[in-house]
């Protein structure tokens, strides 16, 4: 029997090690499903003296500016601003060397790119099936006008949108853009009460778990379409559980990080 296999996407600023252990309980939980989740690291570095705001409060690290990563480049004034070709070719090496994969599970910008490739994945390389599934934690559509021709047509792929009610990074309206992208039959809402990061507690893991089990055949019955509000949530994926450094979803756009 073939290995399942997720590729895990970081948000802005972060990287792959860095995402995986500040995502440790669903990573775990993935694992005892029988999953293998592979996080990958973003093609762009990013230096820190260019980033207007304190990079905890997006999950990333001081230690060093090879560890901070962008899936594409940043700089609003620069003709490549948005352009996911390195992202591409990054993922299209992932899977030659560790897929096919299953599943694609995101986070922030990470998630936004998740999306996309929802999409588009089985076209860049020839091993690479369409995907079974889409995991996006505070997630949003990619707003640039080049980029609305991956919108064209509903997203099929069975997904969950897992959404902070206190997210002040990525804003409700951007998340629910990606989540109406998305086909009414194939995709679900849940809402966890904290802000800007990967809920770890045992209420939201269980709830990424059970919907997993239903859309890969694990479970006998799928409830799509809901949304789902926790009360319990611990565990956090920025490291300080609330995102507020940035103040707004304004600031966060400028730098080019959505």
């Amino acid at each position: 029997m073939s290995t399942k296999k997720i590729l895990c996407l970081h948000g802005f600023v972060q990287n792959g090690p860095l995402f995986a252990r500040k995502s440790s309980g669903v990573r775990k939980a993935l694992k005892k499903l029988g999953y293998e989740t592979i996080f990958l690291t973003a093609p762009v570095k990013l230096e820190l003296a260019d980033l207007p705001f304190d990079v905890d409060s997006l999950g990333g690290s001081k230690d060093s500016s090879e560890s901070m990563r962008s899936w594409w480049p940043n700089n609003v004034s620069s003709p490549e601003y948005y352009k996911l070709d390195y992202a591409f070719e990054a993922i299209k090496e992932s899977i030659v060397s560790d897929g096919p994969y299953d599943g694609v599970l995101g986070f922030s910008q990470g998630a936004g790119l998740a999306g996309i490739l929802c999409q588009t994945m089985h076209d860049l390389h020839e091993s690479q099936p369409p995907l079974k599934f889409g995991i996006f934690y505070s997630g949003f559509r990619a707003a640039p006008e080049q980029h609305q021709h991956f919108y064209k047509t509903p997203i099929s792929v069975p997904s969950i949108h897992i959404m902070g009610s206190l997210d002040t990074v990525v804003s409700e309206e951007r998340t629910m853009a990606l989540f109406n992208a998305c086909s009414e039959e194939t995709r679900t809402m849940v809402v966890h009460p904290g802000g800007h990061f990967v809920p770890n507690g045992k209420d939201m893991v269980t709830k990424v778990i059970s919907w997993l089990s239903n859309v890969d055949g694990s479970a006998p019955e799928t409830t799509n379409g809901t949304v789902t509000n926790s009360t319990n949530s611990n565990g956090n994926g920025n490291g300080n559980g609330n995102g507020n450094a940035i103040e707004s979803w304004d600031e966060f756009d400028k730098i080019g990080a959505a």
